[in-house]
């Protein structure tokens, strides 16, 4: 059976994202989740120990997840498809107010996503952690005056003497994963939407560089639906940008011209081309 990379332990959001693709592609019986607890170890196990990967990729009230795009960008991978998820946070705490809160664990993302909460507590010690699990875990051990956000489906397990129900920011939230698997893949049919990530990687700076890279895809009439700039850590100033272009099916090769003129120009990473 070979296996897909999450990040875990069990009952994250991550584990969620996994589950609901296993059941919509029908791979639940040749798929084992195997899990890890950073978003680093995931990855760097898909085309070692595993041979698909689950990885968050955006989160629509903190944004892109910038290890993930760094991931991307640095490994050998595509990406086939993604998935995406409701995500709401809960308030857990050994004390019998939130007054009497001293220490309180919360996922790296997650404290991007209960701002509000976090920003009203006084005087309590934050401390990050690399899964929202691990938060839950910390907080379970009963310790007197700590406390953690946790994803809202664990509140009832809890045995927290202090539960808020909801400390999201917005009744909206969701995160978005990627569906990876190692190296170059063959394209799948396509239908309906379809998005394609890439790197685009100038080798030098120059003035108007970001514009002619967004007049090739103007010209072509693609939709750039995100950009995102990110350091080259070779030189200060210096930046490679990730891109995520979106259309139709029969667009795909407007699209990949699109991306074939931009190339003639800077060397393009394309990651993947699939349905949505």
């Amino acid at each position: 059976m070979d296996k897909i990379a999450v990040l875990g332990p069990q009952g994250t959001f991550s584990d969620d994202a996994a589950q609901r693709f296993l059941e919509q592609s029908g791979r639940k019986e040749d798929l084992l989740p195997v899990y890890y607890p950073t978003i680093d170890e995931a990855f760097h196990m898909v085309g070692k120990e595993c041979g698909w990967g689950v990885i968050p990729i955006e989160n629509t009230l903190d944004g892109y997840v910038q290890r993930t795009l760094d991931l991307l960008l640095e490994m050998e991978v595509s990406v086939i498809g993604e998935i995406t998820i409701p995500v709401q946070f809960s308030f857990i705490a050994n004390a019998d107010s939130v007054e009497k809160l001293e220490k309180l664990y919360v996922q790296f993302k997650a404290s991007g996503q209960c701002r509000r909460f976090i920003d009203s507590l006084k005087q309590v010690e934050v401390v990050i952690t690399e899964s929202n699990m691990e938060s839950y875990y910390q907080s379970e051990k009963g310790i007197s005056g700590e406390g953690a956000i946790i994803p809202a489906h664990m509140l009832s397990s809890s045995k927290a003497l202090c539960k808020i129900e909801n400390v999201t920011d917005a009744k909206n939230n969701d995160t978005r994963f990627l569906i990876i698997r190692a190296g170059k893949q063959e394209e799948t049919a396509l239908s309906g939407k379809i998005r394609v990530p890439l790197y685009v990687m100038p080798e030098t700076d120059s003035p108007g560089l970001l514009y002619g890279i967004l007049k090739d895809f103007y010209e072509h009439q693609v939709n750039l639906a995100s950009i995102m700039s990110r350091p080259t850590r070779k030189d200060m100033g210096t930046y490679n940008f990730y891109l995520e272009l979106s259309g139709d099916a029969a667009q795909k090769e407007q699209i990949l011209s699109a991306i074939a003129s931009v190339a003639q120009k800077h060397p393009v990473k394309r990651l993947g081309i699939y349905s949505i």
